[in-house]
């Protein structure tokens, strides 16, 4: 009984206190909610801003980036005043809250007009003008209490700003100028098509919702008792802004936010998490240790990698198609296509690369035949109804294919005469394909990749056309051989048909074939020389005209001509290694020995590469011998070859620092050696580098002309000689060492 009246007495005070407990509980995670708004509408616009204007800066690019800082300051300034625990600390940052936000409308207005190509007429001028001379005198204003007149406590707020006398025509201000911009956007909405409609159609929600968002947090200025709920949705603009850039090319820059986006949104999340649950501790035990923050650290580090994983499984499936590393895929390739000749292999190497990395649905490759007509090669997705033949339309593939330029489906409507490509277009629409990809081997079509739409269903950004354009010229390369190559191999098997049939006449037949044999070495040999001839006449001609033999030539005269003097200079050395190589294989290759001092011709190779590698800002280096060395007995032009072969190379694939040659006896032998800081040589690669046609992984990608052939021949040339040559590498990207020794005369 004294229980139940117990009960009763203290049953109001306790409902009094819980309802206390819980109203401070809604108010402390509206705080919460609001504060961190600010932060993360900060710290978004703030990446965003910075991305775009250092990856590219033109007017476009950097307007939309004072936008992004003026909401980032904006959103610092609202996130300060909500802590701030002093009148004048919260009457500090409401003023600072009214000269930054006058600038989002101004800085997004001209960005509007910039990237609408609306920035020159005549209204639209008059009005930025006054929009700038009004947002200086407002911002002149803040000192005073005509915009923002003090603080006061308003609903669950301590410090809300109270508007001052000549707040509504700040807010007129803002407004007009944003809804001005808003309304360019819908006009050139209804105008725009394809690209550029998508492009304004992200811009316009993400802009609207925004600045709608940030509009809520006028209201309670005027007492009207609605508090600021949509400051969040300020950080909606940062997202169609960057999915626009993802999917629509926005903004000319290549999709860096590609990886970066995952780290920096997976970071945003774990600093917000950990920063909710400081806070949290903050409120209900006052200040705490360094441990606690310890443990907080702790946590957060190990919840990272769980956070990250989720966001690449949602940007993978709804953002970017796939988060590739262009040059793993470029490598990739090369390495893959380098170690076969069978075409279907080539095929289905090609569509598991390009599919890995963008997830198309569709894949084909068509190659032109004698007339022009395309055939059906390999097909996976594309609904081609057993049709194995297409017509091919002359004028694309003037202009595009033959200039190796990529085809985006879209743009072509776009860009291009109807009447010109109205087949292709019915064709392309029929089968669902978005980028068409030439085949250019040696300047020769062979045909087209074709690619459908990807599975996430946004379009080839930049970077995918990029690195489409080098898989193509890869793919045409080996698709090349391939067809070579089978084509030797038909031939073998009519040869072996024949032979067959004629087995009475099988030594007429394999001496009729070595003679064959013979007459292919002579014709490599005697094609070789006479290219010789006018090669170097053209080498002399270009090297006269660049010296002003011939007069005084323009500087973008002699730029095209130092161009076609480095062609030539390739072309010659491949001349040289075809004939040595035809020579070896025939045993006609004659070696001139001589007693010769080598010194002489390390000197001359490193006078004539100096002004090449100065070109390229490297270093050549020789280190010269202290004395005098022996005499070597050599063919003076083959070991020159050789030297010289070894020296260029390590130019060629050195993209800065230095390239050290070196000359000295160790015992009886004459070592020559050339060191570089260059791009090295994996271990796997180093054991096959001498022999025919191999180049080291990755090489492709610094200098796509290489051949194979020097350092076959650099080693056939110098163990003729009774030496050795050999490479050393401590690994990708920590330079390499190419040296060989040649016996002294005794």
């Amino acid at each position: 009984m004294n229980f139940f009246k117990a009960s009763s007495i203290y049953s109001p005070l306790f409902f009094y206190l819980l309802n206390y407990v819980i109203i401070n509980i809604i108010i402390f995670i509206y705080m919460i909610f609001y504060i961190l708004s600010g932060f993360i509408n900060a710290i978004t616009s703030l990446v965003l801003g910075l991305i775009i204007l250092t990856k590219r800066r033109d007017k476009i690019n950097i307007n939309f980036s004072l936008f992004c800082f003026s909401v980032s300051f904006w959103s610092w300034g609202y996130f300060f005043w909500l802590i701030s625990n002093d009148y004048n600390s919260a009457l500090f940052w409401c003023k600072f809250l009214s000269v930054v936000s006058i600038l989002i409308p101004i800085f997004y207005l001209q960005f509007t007009l910039e990237f609408l190509g609306l920035i020159n007429k005549i209204f639209n001028k008059i009005l930025l003008r006054l929009g700038y001379a009004l947002t200086i005198f407002f911002v002149l204003l803040t000192p005073s209490k005509l915009l923002v007149e003090g603080v006061s406590e308003k609903m669950i707020f301590k410090y809300w700003p109270d508007a001052g006398l000549l707040y509504p025509s700040f807010l007129l201000l803002f407004f007009g100028l944003a809804a001005y911009s808003i309304i360019q956007y819908m006009i050139e909405l209804k105008k725009s098509v394809s690209l550029k409609r998508a492009q304004i159609k992200y811009l316009l929600i993400g802009t609207s919702i925004g600045f709608l968002g940030g509009s809520t947090n006028f209201l309670l200025w005027y007492d009207i008792p609605i508090p600021p709920y949509g400051n969040i949705l300020v950080s909606l603009y940062v997202f169609f802004t960057a999915y626009a850039i993802i999917t629509h090319r926005l903004m000319g820059i290549k999709f860096v936010l590609r990886k970066s986006a995952v780290y920096i949104t997976s970071i945003l999340t774990i600093s917000a998490l950990a920063f909710l649950v400081q806070l949290s501790l903050t409120k209900l035990f006052g200040t705490f240790n360094i441990w606690a923050n310890i443990f907080i650290l702790i946590g957060a580090i190990s919840l990272y990698p769980f956070i990250k994983d989720k966001y690449y499984k949602i940007a993978n499936k709804y953002f970017f198609s796939s988060l590739y590393d262009s040059n793993e895929v470029i490598s990739g390739l090369s390495d893959t296509l380098r170690s076969t000749l069978d075409s279907k292999k080539i095929y289905d190497s090609i569509y598991t690369i390009i599919t890995n990395a963008f997830h198309t649905t569709k894949f084909g490759v068509l190659k032109y035949n004698i007339s022009g007509d395309l055939i059906v090669e390999y097909n996976n997705g594309f609904d081609v109804e057993d049709r194995a033949r297409f017509k091919g339309n002359e004028y694309l593939r003037k202009k595009y294919v033959k200039n190796n330029q990529l085809m985006v489906i879209e743009e072509l409507k776009k860009n291009e005469n109807s009447k010109n490509i109205a087949d292709t277009m019915s064709l392309m629409k029929t089968l669902d394909a978005e980028v068409i990809c030439p085949l250019l081997a040696k300047d020769n079509p062979i045909g087209l990749i074709v690619l459908g739409p990807k599975e996430a269903g946004d379009i080839y950004n930049d970077e995918d056309l990029r690195v489409l354009k080098i898989i193509s010229a890869q793919a045409a390369m080996a698709i090349e051989n391939a067809l070579l190559y089978q084509e030797t191999l038909t031939f073998n098997v009519t040869l072996k048909n024949e032979i067959n049939k004629a087995t009475q006449e099988l030594q007429l037949a394999n001496a009729k074939l070595r003679r064959l044999d013979e007459a292919k070495s002579e014709f490599i040999s005697i094609a070789s020389h006479q290219l010789r001839t006018p090669l170097t006449i053209v080498k002399g001609f270009v090297s006269m005209i660049l010296e002003g033999s011939f007069g005084k030539i323009k500087d973008n005269q002699r730029d095209a001509l130092e161009k076609v003097y480095e062609s030539n200079e390739r072309l010659i050395t491949l001349v040289e290694n075809l004939l040595s190589i035809s020579r070896m294989e025939s045993g006609r290759l004659k070696y001139d020995l001589k007693e010769f001092q080598l010194e002489y011709m390390i000197e001359s190779v490193y006078d004539e590469l100096k002004v090449y590698a100065q070109k390229k800002n490297l270093e050549l280096r020789y280190i010269k011998p202290k004395n005098k060395l022996p005499m070597v007995n050599i063919d003076q032009e083959k070991i020159r070859q050789v030297v010289m072969n070894l020296t260029d190379n390590a130019i060629k694939y050195t993209q800065k620092g230095f390239v050290e040659i070196s000359l000295r006896q160790t015992g009886d032998f004459v070592e020559y050696c050339v060191r570089d800081s260059g791009m090295g040589i994996s271990a796997d690669d180093l054991p096959h580098l001498f022999k025919k046609f191999v180049r080291g992984t990755g090489t492709s990608l610094v200098h796509t002309e290489g051949t194979g052939l020097g350092l076959y021949v650099a080693k056939q040339m110098v163990e003729a000689h009774n030496g050795v040559i050999w490479a050393e590498s401590k690994g990708q990207d920590k330079g390499s060492i190419f040296c060989f020794k040649l016996p002294i005369i005794k």
